[in-house]
């Protein structure tokens, strides 16, 4: 069985894995992923603990009343994508129309 640490601290456990899908016998709502993945621990049967950063949630269904979910850590060009929108956002003076329009099409490219 494998236990989930999430950035809040929210335990998953009692997890099964399959595949690349971790598998809860009860539901979990999505919305405990959002804002939740910048740390995960991942424990599995034996003990052992790996840390991730950047983490997204790729899937996150109900099959025959189980959660099914899959979590992976941010590709570079997600995390490129994540700083330019975080970038606009906070209206970054120093970005000129160009570096903005650029940041649109790399982002539709994507």
């Amino acid at each position: 069985m494998y236990t989930i640490k999430l950035a809040d601290g929210t335990i998953l456990d009692n997890l099964e894995l399959n595949g690349n899908n971790f598998v809860s016998d009860e539901i979990i709502d999505g919305d405990v992923f959002e804002g939740n993945l910048g740390t995960v621990t991942i424990t599995d049967g034996d003990g052992e603990s790996v840390e991730y950063h950047d983490m997204v949630l790729v899937q996150n269904v109900t099959v025959n009343g189980k959660s099914w979910f899959i979590l992976a850590e941010m590709t570079h060009e997600q995390k490129l994508v994540r700083d330019i929108k975080a970038a606009i956002a906070t209206g970054e003076a120093n970005m000129t129309d160009v570096q903005l329009a650029l940041a649109e099409i790399y982002e539709m490219l994507v």
